[in-house]
């Protein structure tokens, strides 16, 4: 959703010349919006992805905010386009000026600024001359080696049985005495937890160790129904670990908890405290966003937690704490983006503390605290961050030095969906005689099976480096479209196709 502050910051300066347009809008007023714009009588437009297409004329500046967000790819309808695609070649042809905005650019972005094909201007400074927060790292395997010494010391001392599910302490004793010294300071403190609520990943409780694809470079997903470790690009299935890999430590278990057990867990230990709780459930009802922000900013709560809404474009001069419960949550996702995504996440939020004369500190927990991303953000160092992210890159022909291509197949039939699936890669890899694409899979989609209907994956990589235009794999996705639409009398009819080019997410 839109930031309330930035709407406000616009209108304030610029009055009645600005347009507002988002889904939440009823249908009379995106109507009036439209309207407005239309007949001349605003000149500004600020909206979602979908504002890209307002019928402004004598089009002259395009500013994409935060171009890195994965949120201006529309992934479930057709068109599948990325706004900030459609504004680069909107603006190529009304000779308007595009501005890509962002602490945290894309790789992709980054990289063309690198070839010359964009210009990269930099903003060394905060405004105000702001200190840039200090950011510490929690390496929370030791903070649960300890629960795990506690548990077994209560053993030895009442003779019980050892508990197989030991509670999940989220706050670190770092985190939670500086919230404490926040709390009596009377200071803002923003929490973020990005959890997606259906990755689960196995890892050893003592060192933290989680299991990754050897050919993807990218985390095993845990399926409880079907009790393995799969990977959702190439389709590799492992049993899931009785003993780590790496230590030899016999309490592997399941990790995954979210803002809602968080909330609990600081209701009990700052009882006291003033809480938000700011995620999708949270922020459904019409309105809720707004007050939720107001009420923090006008001091009428202490802690503000939610996902990554908590991280976009808020700016509360009294903040000076911002603390992450588990930099994994994202860090570990199955995607090749998983790094990147992390580095932006926790860069953005960062930004959240300090903006004022009061002098920020961030501290983030993590299993995995030597991890190259979260080094640069410790060191608020994204230029190396990116040049270490784009060697990985090149090592594993992800973008930009490839293109990806994801084709679904989705059916109620789960055996007919998988051998569309596989006539699918058959089709493909008969148009591929000069290897210049790679095909992965099928394999099973991160969630299997979505409102009824099984889903498969077909991962398509074309390799810039043998098909610089994109002219064959273009060709090769032109005929599979054209024999998919030419007869629906095949033996997979009831299984829908759809081919996404450069997808953002392939859960």
């Amino acid at each position: 959703s839109l930031t309330p502050q930035t709407v406000k910051r616009f209108k304030s300066h610029f009055g009645s010349d600005v347009a507002v347009m988002h889904s939440q809008m009823s249908a009379g007023e995106r109507y009036d919006a439209w309207c407005m714009v239309h007949g001349g009588k605003a000149k500004i437009v600020i909206g979602p992805r979908s504002a890209v297409f307002a019928p402004l004329s004598n089009l002259g500046l395009i500013v994409v905010d935060e171009e890195h967000e994965g949120s201006y790819k529309q992934y479930d309808a057709t068109p599948r386009y990325h706004a900030r695609d459609v504004a680069i070649v909107r603006a190529q042809r009304t000779d308007a000026v595009v501005i890509l905005g962002s602490a945290t650019p894309s790789t992709e972005s980054y990289a063309n600024a690198l070839n010359g094909k964009y210009t990269l201007l930099e903003l060394p400074e905060r405004v105000d001359n702001a200190r840039l927060p200090a950011i510490t790292i929690v390496d929370m395997s030791g903070n649960r080696r300890r629960q795990f010494e506690e548990a077994k010391r209560k053993v030895q001392a009442d003779g019980s049985a050892f508990p197989k599910h030991l509670p999940q302490r989220s706050i670190s004793p770092l985190l939670q005495d500086h919230i404490t010294a926040r709390l009596q300071k009377n200071e803002g403190i923003i929490l973020l937890q990005n959890r997606r609520g259906f990755s689960h990943i196995v890892e050893c409780f003592d060192c933290g160790y989680v299991e990754r694809c050897e050919h993807c470079d990218v985390t095993l997903t845990y399926h409880a129904t079907r009790k393995h470790l799969r990977c959702h690009y190439c389709g590799i299935v492992k049993r899931p670990p009785s003993v780590c890999p790496a230590c030899a430590g016999a309490d592997v278990r399941y990790y995954a908890f979210g803002t809602q057990q968080i909330e609990q867990e600081l209701s009990a230990v700052f009882p006291r405290a003033r809480l938000v709780r700011m995620d999708k459930d949270t922020t459904s009802r019409k309105g809720a966003h707004e007050t939720m922000l107001r009420q923090f900013a006008e001091g009428d709560a202490d802690i503000l937690l939610g996902t990554q809404m908590v991280a976009k474009g808020l700016d509360f001069p009294r903040v000076t704490l911002v603390g992450v419960i588990s930099a994994d949550t994202q860090m570990l996702l199955p995607d090749f983006r998983a790094s990147e995504q992390t580095f932006q996440l926790l860069t953005q939020v960062a930004g959240r503390a300090g903006r004022s004369a009061l002098e920020g500190e961030v501290i983030i927990q993590t299993l995995q605290p030597q991890h190259y991303a979260l080094k640069h953000v410790a060191l608020h160092d994204f230029h190396s961050f990116y040049h270490e992210e784009l060697e990985h890159r090149r090592e594993l022909d992800y973008p930009p030095y490839s293109r990806i291509v994801l084709v679904e197949c989705a059916g109620a039939d789960e055996a007919e969906v998988h051998t569309a699936a596989q006539w699918v890669v058959h089709f493909l890899q008969k148009r591929n005689a000069s290897s210049a694409f790679t095909i992965l899979g099928p394999a099973d989609a991160a969630i299997l099976r979505l409102r009824g209907r099984y889903r498969k994956h077909v991962v398509i990589k074309d390799l810039k480096s043998k098909d610089p235009s994109g002219r064959i794999v273009h060709a090769a996705l032109t005929a599979l479209s054209d024999e998919l639409h030419r007869s629906r009398t095949h033996q997979f009819k009831h299984t829908s196709v759809t081919i996404d080019v450069d997808p953002y997410g392939m859960m």
